[in-house]
């Protein structure tokens, strides 16, 4: 019989919040680190203990005990409590890639003002791992990832437990998956792995008996000697009798040799036994062993989109223009508040948090914290055009009279782009504060270089206060919306000016006989027959039933959807179908779907409720008909989706992945009747449909591309692969549990039965969608859907009376711009240096890819970095002309700093 060497490594698996909210976790955490403290400096034969992989533990306790940090210092410091590789511990799926390199760098950032990071990948518990992971993990310089979700049965009989995981650029680190999980040795000698033991007193019987289960069930998976043999669960506390109860084993066991160690000991053993291993490509969304609870990605869809939009106000608008600003040296720097609005923004990514299965306190607390990111990085944006008026000024504008408004239209992608905006304007009283107000007046606009366009009224209103920092202007308010081109990464200042007495503009969506319609040079949209259809021009193709609602119960909980066979689905019918009332350009759709109010999954459909669809259609200028959906959700375990038709016969989709486009197949069906065997035994969970997305997916015909842009709603499903598919994207998802056991894709549990009221998202629920098809290229379908999901960021420069803000600022310039299609902007930013940038970006395609970019601003010298982006003199190569040649190797994410 073989002999194994086990490292026993001591943690504790601490979720922020969960089943409990945060403040009631956090005095757990503080004695548990205060008991820590005490057990590493009065017994040092307790080796270590881990502390969970997450940097955040630290402030959370140094919040309560400031007092403990010297303590607290010196065991980091001496190896005896490991911290780090990361700040929190998010879903991989659920937040951007940009935010996942951003929580590996505070991570780092954290550890190294505490003693140094913990040098392994350790991530425990999220639901799944994307495929370019091993890349970023290699950019902080972690060669190892230890994980447990993920691996699907194919893969696990094939490669076991340890093996090379290679990202789509060829990077590799050494993957171990943990089938026991990370508790494999929680609870040493109590009668189970979990729960309160206080009084109990370990037995060596039952701990001997626990690793003997978990060797039985390790071993065969790994032909290293080596086993890791976690101690710890989920906010369990140390054990620290555990040197004693290991020198007791060792007497007894045989083929088990037990160490108290670190997971760096662990990886270091394996190093040295030097075994080969295989290699995997690819996500890690398999459920060999443990449920990965896909369904995620739809709960509490509100979040999604809050996030969506918290991410994109700091990557998208806030660092590149503080960026450009430093480079240009005007303003303070904004790096610390950037880093505070990251540090909150980051404490709604763990998986508890942003999956959306936690009790609601929990989500009240997410919810508080994005509108805190929203504020704080909208204020800095705020505070960035106050400067570019007070240090620099800008060209004045055509002379329009003294009735105007600045706008401030910000692209966020390095290409140049139309846009359609909407924003609101104050023209001030003539007569002061409380004064005669104007009657409404004609609006006209003109860009930088004088050219004049239209403006539309959307709505007005007199008499009302503008109230920003330290100002209260009365005036006339007017909502517009205008279309504006923008340079690459760059802005345009709109000049919009009163231009004489108003004429309201007849509606460009029209209605005859033959029902409404809208176009433009590529579609022609109508109403017919109570379907939406849409005709291509450039291929003379029509589609029609563009876009319907469905609708399903849910017997499932936060985890899982549920379905419902015996019952639906429902389908909405089209009620009324007119003009847009304030947006000439637009129509207004109203749907209706009668529905039963709730479901009991012993009792089964209860009541009956209405939901009322309004959807607005537009066709807007990012060669798309623009679809915006509003409804009150006032119906319980259930789920809306949008459906549209892909125009292919497929069983696979393009989705945009983290620094890829990822391909997903749809799976085929399976129901507990046709899969016994996997839904009866744990994990006890089928095949998912549906799956995660980022900005978009993609579908590529004969001669053309279809696709679906969405504003943070990451759930998508292909649907009749073998016929007429369709796309179909979750709006929302209701439940009314945490976790329930016997769903028709998880029969197990995933967590406590507890009430989720919350999660029924009975409230006003917001969706926006972009639909495109033609014969254009992937590039470019790619560049139409980003364009959507990312639009311009516009507000009206800020009120400052006694400053002469003319200067030589031009009225329009561009940034940064990247002129190869193929290659993303993923970050643009200011570097942890002031005086330096980074400058982010890679390549989705299979091939290099060269590339030119152009900076708008001036800069001496680049270099090359990783993810620590520090400044390399040695490799610094010199910017003639503000250009840099780059070339990107494969599905490489190429990071350098420019100052």
């Amino acid at each position: 019989m073989d002999s194994y060497r086990g490292i026993v490594v001591s943690h504790t698996h601490w979720d922020r919040a969960w089943y409990l909210p945060f403040e009631s976790f956090r005095p757990r955490l503080v004695r548990l680190v205060d008991r820590l403290l005490d057990l590493l400096e009065d017994n040092p034969a307790y080796r270590a203990f881990t502390l969970d992989g997450q940097t955040v533990l630290l402030e959370d306790y140094l919040d309560v005990r400031p007092d403990q940090e010297d303590r607290l210092r010196r065991m980091i410091e001496d190896g005896r409590l490991l911290i780090g590789p990361w700040y929190t511990l998010p879903d991989l799926f659920l937040v951007s890639g940009e935010a996942v390199i951003r929580n590996l760098q505070e991570g780092h950032r954290m550890c190294e003002q505490f003693g140094g990071a913990m040098p392994v990948g350790y991530i425990p518990d999220p639901f799944g791992h994307f495929a370019q992971m091993p890349q970023l993990l290699r950019g902080v310089d972690l060669d190892t990832y230890i994980f447990m979700r993920g691996l699907d049965r194919e893969t696990k009989e094939r490669l076991g437990a340890v093996f090379h995981w290679e990202a789509p650029d060829g990077s590799r680190v050494l993957a171990v998956y943990q089938r026991k999980g990370y508790f494999p040795a929680a609870a040493l000698g109590h009668p189970d792995i979990y729960g309160r033991f206080d009084g109990h007193a370990p037995k060596p019987r039952l701990a001997k008996q626990r690793l003997r289960d978990a060797v039985k069930q390790m071993a065969p998976l790994q032909e290293d000697q080596t086993l890791l043999l976690s101690n710890g669960f989920d906010h369990m506390p140390e054990q620290p009798e555990l040197p004693s109860l290991l020198r007791a084993l060792n007497e007894q066991m045989e083929t088990l040799t037990l160490e108290h160690g670190t997971l760096p000991d662990f990886v270091e053993a394996l190093h040295r036994e030097k075994r080969d291993h295989g290699v995997f490509q690819g996500d890690l969304l398999g459920n060999a062993d443990h449920p990965i609870l896909s369904s995620v990605y739809s709960t509490r869809m509100y979040l999604k989109r809050q996030n969506h939009r918290a991410q994109q106000l700091l990557t998208r608008y806030a660092e590149p223009m503080s960026a450009w600003l430093d480079a240009e040296d005007v303003g303070p720097d904004a790096r610390p508040l950037l880093r505070h609005a990251w540090k909150k923004l980051m404490r709604n990514h763990p998986h508890d948090d942003i999956c959306g299965c936690s009790v609601d306190a929990v989500h009240e607390d997410d919810e508080a914290r994005f509108r805190q990111v929203i504020e704080s990085g909208t204020s800095l944006l705020v505070e960035h055009l106050e400067h570019l008026l007070t240090e620099d000024g800008f060209q004045p504008p055509v002379d329009t009279g003294p009735r105007a408004s600045d706008v401030w239209v910000f692209n966020p992608h390095p290409f140049r782009r139309t846009y359609r905006v909407e924003t609101t304007i104050l023209i001030p009283n003539t007569a002061g504060k409380r004064g005669p107000v104007p009657p409404v007046q004609e609006l006209s606009a003109c860009t930088g270089d004088g050219a004049s366009f239209d403006v539309t009224i959307l709505e007005t209103e007199d008499d009302v206060m503008r109230n920003e920092y330290l100002e209260q202007t009365w005036g006339r308010r007017y909502r517009i919306a205008f279309e504006v081109e923008v340079q690459p990464l760059g802005y345009q200042l709109v000049h919009v000016y009163e231009d004489g007495p108003y004429d309201p503009p007849p509606a460009q969506g029209s209605a005859d006989e033959n029902g409404l319609e809208l176009q433009n040079d590529h579609y022609r949209v109508s109403v017919e027959n109570q379907s939406v259809v849409l005709r291509d021009r450039e291929l003379d193709r029509t589609i029609r039933d563009v876009l319907r609602y469905e609708y399903q119960l849910d017997a499932g909980d936060t985890y899982s959807f549920g379905p419902v066979p015996d019952h639906g689905p429902w389908w909405a019918a089209l009620d009324t179908a007119t003009v847009h009332p304030t947006r000439p350009d637009a129509l207004r759709l109203r749907h209706v779907l009668s529905i039963p109010a709730a479901y009991d999954r012993d009792e089964g459909p209860a009541g009956t409720t209405q939901l009322a669809i309004t959807t607005d259609l537009a066709l807007g200028p990012h060669r798309a008909l623009e679809i915006d959906v509003q409804y009150e959700n006032t119906a319980e375990n259930g789920r809306l989706r949008a459906v549209f038709p892909a125009n292919a016969t497929t069983r696979s989709a393009l989705v945009d992945g983290h620094f890829r486009l990822a391909e997903r197949e749809k799976p085929p069906q399976q129901t507990p009747e046709s899969h016994p065997q996997r839904y009866e035994g744990y994990p006890g969970e089928l095949t998912y449909p549906t799956h995660p997305q980022g900005d978009f997916t993609l579908v590529e015909g004969d001669g053309h591309r279809t696709w679906l842009a969405n504003r943070g709603l990451p759930e998508i499903e292909l649907l009749h692969p073998e016929g007429d598919t369709h796309f179909a994207v979750t709006l929302h998802r209701a439940v009314d549990k945490l976790s329930v056991h016997g769903g028709r894709i998880r029969r197990c549990q995933a967590g406590p039965t507890v009430p989720t009221p919350g999660a029924q998202c009975k409230r006003t629920m917001h969706a926006d969608l972009a639909y495109g098809t033609g014969a254009v290229s992937r590039n470019d379908a790619v560049r139409h859907a980003r364009a959507f999901a990312h639009p311009a960021w516009a507000r009206e420069m800020p009120f400052l009376p006694y400053i002469d803000s003319d200067g030589d600022r031009p009225r329009a310039d561009g940034l940064l711009a990247l002129d190869n299609p193929a290659l993303e902007l993923s970050a643009f930013a200011p570097a942890p240096h002031e005086g330096t940038q980074t400058l982010r970006l890679y390549n989705r395609s299979g091939v290099p890819q060269d590339a030119t970019v152009t900076l708008g601003f001036d800069a001496t010298a680049w270099c090359p970095t990783d993810l620590h982006e520090q400044w390399e003199a040695a490799a610094a190569r010199p910017i003639q002309d503000r250009t840099i040649d780059l070339v990107v190797p494969p599905h490489t994410i190429r990071t350098i700093l420019v100052r």
